[in-house]
């Protein structure tokens, strides 16, 4: 199970400990505060001295919830008022350290693993979430809703309150501000390095990093070598992108690092071989985790952390919804000529797109309600434009059954209504480091068989905070490539920051699909989503054989998510089978 973290009425598992009202392993290493009236629990990766965890324990208890977050690095913070009789809990502004709750009726219960209170409490997966999120893509229109029926996810830059026999929850989330890119990045690049160095100095002499060759893994290769020696991992071979093995190549000499580079081959394809380990939800390592097994094994055993660059990608950069925030803000013109330099360098209309961004602009709501009219009909809602929308609808939503499609349709529509109208710009940047960080947590298994544990620094609160108070409008520039990371670190080399653009895994998904596709149909034949009456096994199928075949535009993103996903059930059920037999 890992790391944990649990309060209330809670039934502990066997060698946990209570340290001020707080349960958890009893190797887990906590630090605690106390003083008359306040006692702070801390764990995970703080970088503020006890001093400083005093002061922001005593700014919670006064009222300035948004405290909890202020120190860098990843970690979760426990203060309870024993005046107020009341407890703030929170983990940090990425969510890879996440917070739930459930009701019961001895009053609420929290924990920082979704499966404990599920377990706890008899609870199953949430099969219309699951649905959800295969056809949608992703989880954050529901931000209160976990994978487990019943427990209640607290969303990363939000803090839990409980209170007697109440509990809710507090946004603590930085805000943008006007500075410009300009303006902000240096406070980026001392965030950057701070985080970066701050894991490789605690690590000791050595640290592992996955190097992929990108920018984002590179940039925290280099940061940590001036602290310790590195020991870098690269997958390769014959799938490898060539242009991305070249650059990690380039980034190790430059560094001096121990270099591995992975043989790769077709036994590293997707879905080649199943994990042994599940994680805490569906993603995405299950379907890559030949490709893990490949190339990790030298980072095993060197460190107690491994470096990655995971969530690079969304602080340092925006989507395209920057735009539609344009709009938002009333930027028109600007937006209106970003628009169209993009339309000019992928040939395309410039009319089309720019209606497109207005129309996102008229606001999330009438987008949800949009959406949900088109899956409750079985259709696609997307117009093929590169730009970005609310809530894409593509072909998936085909293979949901009538009862699928109501119950999507629903959460979709409930959506619009709950979380209502916010900026464009804002959402999707929150949507999209929530996702990161929730993917990077529920990872931790798998991670684990792997012999590794992964940081991130990136998703560090310090560089969260630094990142996000620059507007999603400023982050993105036209025909620029994370324009911020020069900026921000103008002492990294030119050859790698002025690299436009990054390889990825699709060869490797699609040659996976191809070479074990029979047992994929099994795995849609099996799967509870099928059983559950929520997706059509005869319309997955047709999917499937389509993208092996290469026929049109299969959505491979969503096809991967259903087998990850169905897969993932499947053992779920199995260990809850278990567990029911032994008790």
């Amino acid at each position: 199970m890992g790391e944990w973290l649990a309060g209330g009425n809670f039934d502990a598992p066997p060698g946990s400990v209570r340290t001020a009202m707080v349960w958890h392993p009893s190797d887990l290493g906590v630090r605690t505060v106390e003083s008359a009236e306040v006692r702070a629990v801390v764990a995970g990766v703080c970088r503020g001295s006890d001093a400083e965890v005093a002061r922001v324990a005593e700014e919670i208890a006064a009222g300035r919830t948004e405290a909890v977050a202020s120190m860098g690095g990843s970690y979760w913070m426990v203060v309870h008022d024993t005046v107020r009789r009341r407890t703030v809990v929170a983990g940090d502004l990425a969510e890879s350290r996440g917070v739930f709750v459930a009701m019961t009726g001895r009053g609420p219960v929290w924990a920082t693993n979704a499966g404990m209170l599920a377990a706890q409490l008899g609870r199953g997966p949430d099969l219309e979430l699951l649905a959800a999120r295969v056809v949608v893509g992703t989880a954050e229109h529901w931000p209160r809703r976990s994978v487990w029926s019943g427990i209640v996810r607290v969303p990363g830059g939000n803090a839990l309150v409980v209170e007697g026999g109440s509990a809710w929850t507090v946004d603590v989330r930085p805000r943008a501000d006007e500075r410009t890119l300009e303006e902000g990045a240096e406070e980026v690049g001392e965030a950057l390095w701070a985080a970066a160095q701050g894991y490789a100095g605690a690590a000791g002499a050595r640290v592992s990093a996955d190097l992929s060759g990108g920018l984002d893994s590179s940039t925290v290769v280099i940061s940590a070598a001036a602290v310790s020696q590195i020991v870098a991992v690269t997958y390769g071979g014959p799938l490898a992108d060539a242009e991305d093995t070249r650059l990690a190549h380039r980034v190790a000499e430059y560094v001096g690092a121990e270099h591995h580079v992975s043989g790769g081959g077709p036994a590293t394809v997707h879905f080649s071989c199943w994990p042994r380990a599940v994680p805490d939800a569906p993603v995405l390592p299950v379907s890559s985790y030949p490709l893990d097994a490949d190339y990790l094994p030298p980072a095993r055993g060197v460190s107690d952390l491994h470096l990655t660059g995971h969530g690079g990608d969304v602080v340092l950069e925006s989507s395209s919804a920057a735009w539609t925030a344009l709009v938002q803000q009333g930027h028109k013109r600007r937006a209106k000529a970003t628009v169209a330099a993009l339309a000019r360098r992928v040939n395309a209309a410039p009319g089309p797109m720019w209606q497109a961004v207005k129309d996102s602009a008229l606001g999330r709501p009438a987008a949800l309600y949009r959406a949900a009219e088109a899956v409750s009909e079985g259709r696609p809602l997307t117009d093929g434009l590169r730009v970005w929308t609310w809530c894409p609808i593509g072909p998936a939503v085909q293979w949901l059954t009538p009862d699928g499609r109501q119950a999507v349709a629903s959460l979709l529509d409930s959506s619009g209504r709950a979380v209502g109208d916010v900026a464009a710009g804002e959402w999707d940047d929150w949507s999209a480091l929530r996702s990161n960080g929730a993917a990077l947590r529920d990872s931790g298994p798998l991670l684990a068989e792997h012999g590794t544990r992964q940081v991130s620094p990136f998703l560090d609160n310090e560089v969260v905070r630094a990142c996000l108070r620059i507007s999603a409008g400023e982050r993105r520039r036209p025909g620029v490539y994370k324009p911020l990371l020069g900026l921000a670190r103008p002492d990294l080399p030119q050859w790698l920051v002025g690299r436009q653009s990054k390889g990825h895994f699709s060869p490797l998904l699609y040659e996976g699909l191809r070479t074990h596709r029979q047992e994929l149909h099994q795995v849609i034949d099996g799967s509870e989503l099928v059983s559950a009456g929520l997706v059509d096994a005869a319309t997955a199928h047709t999917a499937l054989d389509a993208a092996v075949a290469g026929i049109g535009r299969p959505p491979l993103p969503a096809l991967e998510a259903l087998l990850i996903t169905s897969w993932w059930l499947s053992r779920c059920r199995a260990d809850m089978a278990v567990a029911g037999g032994t008790r």
